[in-house]
Order: C-alpha cells, then sequence, then structure tokens
C-alpha cells in the first residue's frame, strides 16, 4: 500500500466525465460524447443532436495491440508518493488527474464540431460526414 500526500491542488474547471482522484483506485471509466453545432444565423430545425447520424460515435475506438512480450519491474523506494502543489486551468472530455495507484483506465471522448455559415447559399453542413 502506498500514500499520497498532497499539500495543494488548485483546479479550475473539471468537467464532461472528467476524474480528479487523491489515492488509489481500481478501474476508472471515463466516457463523453459531445455535439456542437454553430450557425451564423441562430436557426433550429428540431433534427439537431442526433448521434446515430455520423458514424464518429458508432465507429469502434482500435485498441493497441501489443506483440511482443513487455517484462515491467517497479521498485518502490519510498511508499509515499508527496506532492508540493499542482495548478491545473482545466480536466475536461474523459481526462484523469490521479496522484496515486490504478489499476485500469478507460476513457473515450467524441466530439463532432459543425459549422454552418452564410456566404454560398447552401445551408448544408460543412464538413459532413
Amino acid at each position: 500500500m502506498r500514500v499520497s500526500k498532497v499539500e495543494e491542488v488548485n483546479v479550475h474547471s473539471l468537467s464532461f466525465s472528467s476524474h480528479f482522484t487523491i489515492g488509489d483506485s481500481a478501474n476508472i471509466n471515463a466516457f463523453s460524447k459531445a455535439l456542437a453545432v454553430k450557425r451564423e444565423f441562430p436557426r433550429f430545425y428540431g433534427r439537431e443532436g442526433n448521434f446515430l447520424a455520423y458514424s464518429l460515435f458508432t465507429r469502434p475506438i482500435p485498441k493497441p495491440v501489443i506483440t511482443e512480450n513487455v517484462c515491467l519491474n517497479v521498485t518502490n523506494n519510498n511508499r509515499n508518493i508527496h506532492v508540493q502543489k499542482v495548478d491545473i486551468s482545466g480536466i475536461s472530455f474523459s481526462s484523469v488527474f490521479q496522484i496515486g495507484s490504478n489499476k485500469t483506465t478507460n476513457a473515450e471522448a467524441r466530439i463532432k464540431h459543425i459549422r454552418q455559415l452564410l456566404g454560398n447559399g447552401n445551408d448544408k453542413e460543412a464538413d459532413e460526414e
């Protein structure tokens, strides 16, 4: 067992399925998805927000493939984790800030930004998939 000692932590913003942990944990699962539509002229059709309309939100996320044996030997000469001071502006979209140990972390964030600008007479989404 290890002990985490933190003198001072300043986090200005923590949002969208993010984790801030001091100490040990077994599993962290952070999941967030976002769909942002920005229009030059505010017009709402009532069909905004359909995640299934974009393959980004349904595609499987590739998992890393390890093709070689990895041998890891860790020696902790001091059982304490001591942190003097941490300043963080923001932790967002399935991010993890942890002082301590963790067994597994699964973090996923899928964001689709759509900007619809006037000018070409076409009111279709400029970056549709």
